[in-house]
C-alpha cells in the first residue's frame, strides 16, 4: 500500500446519494445498440440509463470493492461485489492499479482492494456512473474523504470503455504521494494489426438532480 499524505478532490457532489436504494445491475437483453464497459473501483460503482432529466430513483450496483487483511484474507463483513469478475473481451486494461487503503471505520477489517469486472451497457440513453464515495483513515482520529458524486456519459454502440472510480494517488509538488478522488471513463481502442490499446477520455455531462415521480 502506498503512503499518501494529502487529498485532492476531483468530484461533483451528489446530495443525499447515500440514501438512494440500490439493486444489482442487470445487463440489457438486446444484442444491438450495446457498448462494453470495464469497471475498475476500490470504492463502489452504480450504473444507470438516464431517461429525460430524471435522476434514478433506484441505482444499479455494478461493483463494490471488498476489504482484505494483510495476509490476503477477505473480510466476511465487507465482501467484494461481484464475487466473481466477468471478462467479455474488452481490450487490455490501460489504467494502472488503484491503491489499497484503510477506511476510517472498523479499520481492523482490513484495506479496500480494487475489483475489476466487465458489463454490456445499452447506448440509446445517456449512462450515469455514480459512487457513494470513500473515507480514508489518516493519523490518529483524522480522516480524508471522497464525496459521493455522479457523471453522465454518452456511450456509442459497438465501442469499448473503461470506467475508473474510487481513490488513486499521484505525486504532489513536494514529491509526496497525494490522494485523488477518481471518476473517469475512457474509450479504449486497439490499434489495427497490433496489441496497442489507445485510450481517449470522455467528456461527461452533469447528472440530473431531481428524482421524477412515477
Amino acid at each position: 500500500m502506498r503512503v499518501v499524505t494529502s487529498v485532492t478532490f476531483l468530484s461533483i457532489a451528489l446530495a443525499g446519494c447515500a440514501g438512494i436504494p440500490s439493486i444489482p445491475y442487470e445487463e440489457p437483453t438486446q444484442s444491438e445498440g450495446i457498448a462494453r464497459v470495464r469497471v475498475i473501483t476500490n470504492s463502489d460503482v452504480y450504473g444507470d440509463s438516464i431517461v429525460g432529466s430524471c435522476a434514478p430513483a433506484t441505482r444499479h450496483k455494478m461493483a463494490e470493492a471488498g476489504r482484505f487483511g494483510q495476509d490476503g484474507t477477505a473480510s466476511i463483513n465487507y465482501p467484494q461485489y461481484p464475487l466473481k469478475s466477468a471478462s467479455i473481451g474488452i481490450p487490455k486494461r490501460v489504467w494502472p492499479s488503484l491503491i489499497q487503503y484503510t477506511p476510517a471505520i472498523r479499520m481492523g477489517e482490513g484495506a479496500y482492494k480494487e475489483v475489476v469486472t466487465e458489463y454490456r451497457v445499452r447506448t440509446d440513453l445517456p449512462f450515469q456512473i455514480a459512487t457513494r464515495g470513500a473515507t480514508i483513515a489518516g493519523s490518529g482520529s483524522s480522516y480524508r474523504s471522497c464525496d459521493g458524486h455522479a457523471l453522465v456519459y454518452k456511450l456509442e454502440p459497438g465501442k469499448d470503455y473503461e470506467a475508473v472510480v474510487g481513490v488513486d494517488s499521484r505525486p504532489s509538488k513536494d514529491g509526496e504521494q497525494a490522494l485523488t478522488c477518481m471518476l473517469a471513463v475512457l474509450e479504449v481502442t486497439t490499434l489495427p494489426g497490433t496489441s496497442i490499446v489507445i485510450p481517449q477520455k470522455l467528456t461527461p455531462a452533469a447528472p440530473p438532480q431531481v428524482v421524477c415521480k412515477n
